[in-house]
């Protein structure tokens, strides 16, 4: 009851209606009408087959995630783009974002994370927020290979995340107001001038500012996709770390995962499809279809209820439960990274990111307690604003 209650907080705290039509959408069927907000899609296998058939269910279209990025952020910020040349800019930059990449990258960054540990070890209290914000925005400028502002990179790393959060809460499932999105486009500049002068000069080949400079983007081209990898790669770690070691602390898991670090990847399963960082996703019928029975009207807004669709009763025995011995059905394919064509890019940079923390966090202290939380309202993804742990004996 404890972990369902805080969760239950964290989800409220970012989308008060959503997550209640969400809640009652589990109950009343997997494809649910609501005038004013759109088809709601629970079911697992029919989210995942209209996620794949790319070509007749937009990411563009009016109410949809896309059209607001693209006022926010620009026309290349790929989450935004469909077709063709989604297709070929995704390639383009494909073997940037291997698993062998993602561990080159965190090798860069372990320092951060042994820090944290030491701190942690030494009985001292960690706000997880605050590390995994600076984290996260040092590993973007590694990606970008873009170098921050000597003696600023820790200013730098979280201001980055801190703009990007904001531009982030944005794009949620109502039009964005004219207000926030001259405030988007404010805090696009502002983390765009952290990257201007460096995307001047050259960028490491094995770099996301390298490639598109060999691609031949200008900057003012190359910033969406800059400015989205940044979101990105550092919202939805930001958002799930935190959570899932709370749920670990909550549930009284933690201990078990350090008396058996064999459970580490079906620990961050479960706590990916626990969490499910990304609550929803948008689509747009292009024109008249079905979907496993489903007739679908053109021009229908989908609101696809990730976090639905990690708790399907058909995939998930008794889904509600936390349990990081849980041995995850196949056919759910860690569908809170998405399906098809745009299924998360960042997912093995994300997924090894969660893995080494945890990993780190187990071998430095047997267990954790919470000394203070405190949930981020208005999130685009449901998250702590603070989360205090401490090292707590066996």
């Amino acid at each position: 009851m404890r972990v369902q209650f805080h969760e239950t907080l964290v989800n409220l705290a970012a989308h008060p209606l959503v997550w209640g039509m969400a809640r009652l959408a589990r109950r009343v069927g997997p494809v649910w009408k609501v005038p004013g907000l759109g088809v709601l899609i629970s079911d697992a296998e029919c989210a995942r087959e209209i996620l794949r058939r790319d070509d007749e269910f937009t990411k563009n279209g009016p109410g949809s995630f896309a059209q607001g990025m693209t006022v926010g952020l620009g026309p290349m910020a790929l989450s935004n783009m469909d077709g063709a040349e989604h297709r070929q800019l995704r390639a383009a930059i494909a073997d940037l974002l291997t698993p062998a990449r993602a561990d080159v990258l965190l090798d860069n960054r372990a320092d951060d994370v042994a820090l944290m540990c030491s701190r942690l070890s030494r009985g001292e209290c960690v706000d997880l927020v605050h590390f995994v914000r600076g984290w996260s925005g040092r590993l973007a400028f590694e990606l970008l290979g873009i170098a921050p502002p000597v003696g600023r990179e820790e200013e730098a790393s979280q201001e980055i995340v801190r703009l990007s959060e904001r531009m982030a809460s944005m794009l949620g499932f109502s039009r964005p107001s004219k207000r926030q999105i001259r405030i988007a486009q404010a805090d696009r500049e502002q983390i765009a001038a952290y990257f201007r002068d460096g995307y001047e000069q050259p960028a490491p080949a094995m770099s996301l500012s390298g490639r598109m400079q060999t691609l031949g983007f200008t900057f003012e081209q190359a910033i969406s996709l800059l400015v989205m990898f940044v979101m990105a790669g550092t919202l939805t770690t930001g958002a799930a770390l935190p959570r899932i070691v709370a749920l670990l602390a909550d549930s009284g898991s933690f201990g078990q995962l350090a008396a058996n670090p064999a459970l580490i990847p079906q620990a961050t399963d479960e706590g990916l499809r626990y969490v499910t960082p990304l609550p929803g996703t948008v689509r747009v019928v292009k024109h008249d279809t079905e979907v496993q029975g489903h007739k679908l009207a053109a021009d229908s807004r989908l609101v696809i209820l990730t976090c639905n669709l990690a708790r399907d009763a058909k995939l998930f025995t008794d889904p509600d439960r936390f349990d990081i011995t849980r041995s995850h059905n196949p056919r759910a394919k860690r569908s809170w990274y998405g399906a098809g064509p745009h299924r998360c890019a960042g997912l093995n940079l994300a997924q090894r990111q969660l893995h080494a923390a945890l990993s780190a966090m187990i071998s430095a202290v047997p267990n954790v307690r919470i000394v203070k939380r405190r949930v981020a309202f208005g999130a685009l993804l449901p998250a702590y604003a603070h989360l205090v742990v401490q090292a707590v004996d066996r």
